[in-house]
């Protein structure tokens, strides 16, 4: 009896098990190490241990699983992406699809047109590929709208020394009526133009000024390949107040569109003209790029290959390739590029070169009204820029028959009353950057002023 109770106290024990069970290590390697089960009476290890050590070997196998999974991972992952980078690379570089060849080539064209981000480009696409690219840049060299292209006869012109307001024919000697003042026929037909309506091109009016003689309207259009741009066009009844003005400190720093306005005095509005360099990026806007004359004063040197934005003593608009601009009455004027329409004629079409960008750009009417036209762009929330194309398209809507481009980027700016208006990509959106000169508006009191002429009220 007592053996038998001896033996039922043994069975009840925990006894030692001579077959391993594996485990993971603290390292994550399985090994091998004995490990003691509670038994029945007869000896069976009972299966809630055994049923734990099955657990415990399924999920090591499970972890050893993941891990692979993980190294598998870290090593597809970076090379597809390389592969879809590659791939991307080549379709965009190298296939011929059009949609993607044409904005491969704004790509190339607005990273080319830029005074220091050309790395944009040259850093991963091939040389051949730019110069193709950048080829296309083309105007015929004769090209010139708006004035004559001979030389100005002075000694043959005939005065009215009484201030009679009339003209006499040098043909028949006889007495014609003076022309019809634009402002007295309400040439922009603004007595009948409120803020809020649309104008005859379909944008919307957001300042009718009646007094002055102008008015300002909203641009927002979708390019051909999809891109939205934004601006205001501003349109001047009265060509005789248009002039370019300059910073009078031209050889130490350009003036904000807004204190060149308050320089000159009684000026209404303006925009942006020539372009500068500024190698250092130091934002003087006084080294100016090409030839400019303000009311008769000339600055600058004249670049052969850019085109010009004239007006004439008689306040015609010329474009195009204008030289020897003394000879040809030119009273102010800029240089830059590339000229959007010749005697009613469209001289671009699409980005022509010259990419994606912030532009300003100046023209005339048939009938003298003059027209400034400024695009935001830069900024994919507001407006990215637009084409020379589409520069030129809306001049011709607002019927432009001579029209060409002023400098562009963060320098576009358009002021009205000391403001500015647009939502320019300058570091100082609220006042545009320095420039060295703008085309200007004076006010109708301070024209009349200049020619001496009292206005009425």
């Amino acid at each position: 009896m007592d053996n038998q109770k001896n033996t039922d106290k043994l069975t009840t024990n925990t006894q030692p098990v001579d077959q391993p069970v594996t485990q993971p290590h603290r390292r994550g390697r399985a090994v091998a190490v004995p490990v003691l089960h509670k038994v029945d009476k007869n000896g069976t290890p009972l299966q809630e241990e055994i049923k734990l050590t099955e657990a415990s070997s399924s999920e090591t196998k499970k972890n050893d699983k993941q891990r692979w999974n993980r190294k598998w991972l870290l090593l597809i992952i970076p090379a597809l992406l390389v592969l879809l980078l590659l791939i991307g690379y080549i379709t965009f570089v190298f296939v011929p699809i059009p949609i993607v060849r044409a904005w491969r080539n704004i790509y190339i064209e607005t990273a080319m047109t830029t005074g220091d981000h050309q790395w944009l480009a040259t850093s991963f696409i091939p040389q051949y590929i730019i110069d193709d690219v950048m080829n296309i840049k083309h105007q015929p060299p004769d090209m010139i709208g708006g004035i004559t292209t001979e030389p100005i006869d002075t000694e043959n012109e005939t005065s009215d020394p009484l201030g009679t307001n009339e003209s006499v024919s040098s043909d028949t000697g006889e007495t014609q009526d003076p022309p019809v003042d634009p402002i007295e026929q309400d040439i922009l037909g603004l007595a009948d133009l409120q803020v809020g309506d649309k104008d005859y091109a379909g944008n919307t009016v957001i300042v009718a000024d009646k007094e002055e003689g102008l008015f300002i309207s909203e641009i927002s259009e979708k390019g051909v390949l999809g891109y939205t741009y934004k601006g205001l066009v501003m349109l001047i009844d009265d060509p005789s107040r248009v002039f370019v003005g300059t910073t009078p400190e031209k050889e130490n720093r350009g003036y904000r569109i807004g204190e060149m306005m308050d320089y000159y005095g009684d000026v209404i509005a303006g925009v942006n003209a020539s372009g500068f360099s500024d190698p250092n990026e130091e934002g003087r806007g006084c080294d100016i790029i090409g030839y400019c004359m303000s009311e008769g004063e000339a600055w600058g040197s004249y670049i052969y290959g850019y085109t010009s934005i004239v007006l004439t003593n008689d306040n015609k608009l010329g474009v195009g390739y204008i030289g020897q601009w003394e000879q040809k009455g030119v009273r102010d004027g800029m240089q830059f590029y590339p000229t959007l329409i010749v005697n009613s004629e469209i001289m671009v079409e699409g980005s022509a070169g010259y990419g994606l960008h912030p532009r300003t750009a100046v023209g005339q009417r048939e009938d003298g009204v003059i027209i400034m036209l400024v695009i935001d762009g830069r900024d994919p929330l507001h407006s990215v820029g637009c084409t020379v194309g589409d520069m030129a398209l809306i001049m011709e809507k607002y019927g432009a028959v001579n029209a060409g481009c002023c400098d562009g980027g963060s320098s576009c700016v358009l002021a009205y009353e000391g403001n500015v208006l647009n939502k320019n990509s300058s570091l100082n959106p609220t006042y545009g950057r320095r420039i060295p000169n703008a085309f200007l508006v004076r006010s109708k009191k301070q024209a009349a002023d200049n020619s001496g002429v009292t206005s009425e009220p």
